[in-house]
């Protein structure tokens, strides 16, 4: 089993390209290799394959705060777990469940108002994740931009004290705990840690 992330940038053309282009090709460029797992296509739409889909929320999670380090962007995603039957050198032409999910998981963002949907073959585990995603979301979608950076920065460096992440913004520790409490980033990172047990639970 693979994830499939599907999303793209709103909002991008309010914003010149190169400031959100920079920062979300550097993220994909941590997961794998471009045109092979990751690739942008039609100017601010991306997809990224994930060879190991336990992390695949944690990844979705670190992108949305990313992008919403950057005023006025915000990002919407579909994630599809499944299986990967047809593999070409080029990611956008594969091809099997787990990419038909995350389409289809992508194109009910709309209806169902929604900015992060997930999608696999068991319809219990759908409804559980994405009951928690919502709620997540009225969180998430939410953020500040600075509020966002501190969360990018906390899940990037989970090793480092606030202290240590203060220096690398160049603010106080009181201001990191400060933005992380507005982010409500330890119920965020308690649904993370969440995730993977329950995808464990549901596809073996």
């Amino acid at each position: 089993m693979i994830a499939i992330i599907t999303g793209d940038i709103k909002d991008s053309r309010l914003v010149p390209v190169d400031k959100w282009m920079t920062l979300l090709k550097a993220e994909l460029g941590l997961w794998g290799k471009a045109a092979e797992d990751w690739d942008i296509y039609r100017g601010d739409s991306f997809q990224l394959k994930l060879k190991n889909p336990v992390g695949v929320l944690e990844v979705a999670v670190r992108i949305k705060a990313t992008i919403k380090s950057i005023p006025p962007l915000d990002i919407r995603m579909g994630i599809g777990l499944g299986e990967e039957n047809f593999k070409s050198k080029r990611l956008l032409e594969n091809n099997g469940t787990a990419y038909i999910h995350s389409g289809e998981a992508f194109e009910d963002l709309s209806k169902m108002n929604q900015n992060l949907l997930i999608k696999s073959s068991i319809d219990e585990f759908n409804e559980e994740m994405n009951l928690m995603l919502k709620l997540a979301l009225t969180v998430m979608d939410e953020w500040t931009p600075s509020s966002a950076r501190t969360v990018y920065l906390a899940m990037k460096h989970p090793e480092k004290t606030q202290m240590e992440l203060g220096k690398l913004e160049g603010v106080s520790q009181h201001a990191i705990s400060a933005r992380l409490s507005r982010a409500r980033y330890e119920a965020i990172r308690s649904f993370l840690d969440y995730f993977p047990g329950r995808l464990e639970k549901y596809m073996v």
